[in-house]
């Protein structure tokens, strides 16, 4: 969990060289989705390790508190969700994510973002995808990895690795840099 965290912790750092803890102070005061994202990552380690008693119980704690986290924080991300180290959420807002999303590393979400289910299943995402303000991933697709959903896209297709995509219903604005090699 630990690992995961600093990884989380890294991406709201300035300058490389700046203190861990110091950084992670500053980005739980400026940043209050940052606050859920450490949540979220003390409910997952919970949740993995669920069937110990003392850690179960330490869960329902956790999720006791959910409520008022999620007001704070703007963040509503479930302890099941999967998502690899390095999330970054820049902005206060109601960001939704499903219970059952998966994501790699990496993840960048702005400002009023969902990922959520519809009867196709939840969506998947690859390492290092960017997803902007408004953005609505919708559905059992794929978004590669390094693809970039603009602001106010709404996603319900699969999204090829290094693509950008944006409008309603998105479509592809620029091939991944591999298409564009002559």
């Amino acid at each position: 969990m630990f690992g995961t965290l600093r990884s989380d912790i890294q991406r709201y750092k300035k300058k490389p060289a700046d203190n861990t803890l110091l950084t992670a102070v500053v980005a739980a005061y400026v940043h209050p989705s940052f606050f859920g994202i450490v949540w979220y990552r003390l409910g997952r380690a919970l949740w993995l390790r669920k069937r110990n008693p003392l850690f179960f119980l330490l869960l329902l704690i956790n999720r006791l508190f959910y409520p008022l986290v999620r007001l704070y924080s703007g963040l509503e991300l479930s302890p099941r969700t999967q998502i690899g180290p390095g999330l970054w959420i820049g902005h206060f807002g109601p960001t939704v994510i499903h219970a059952d999303v998966v994501a790699g590393k990496n993840l960048t979400l702005v400002h009023g973002v969902t990922l959520g289910s519809s009867t196709f299943g939840v969506p998947c995402l690859g390492d290092n995808v960017s997803i902007g303000s408004g953005a609505k991933v919708i559905g059992g697709i794929l978004v590669g990895d390094k693809a970039t959903i603009a602001a106010g896209a709404v996603v319900t297709r699969d999204v090829p690795g290094g693509a950008v995509v944006g409008g309603i219903p998105a479509k592809e604005l620029r091939k991944s840099p591999e298409d564009l090699k002559l």
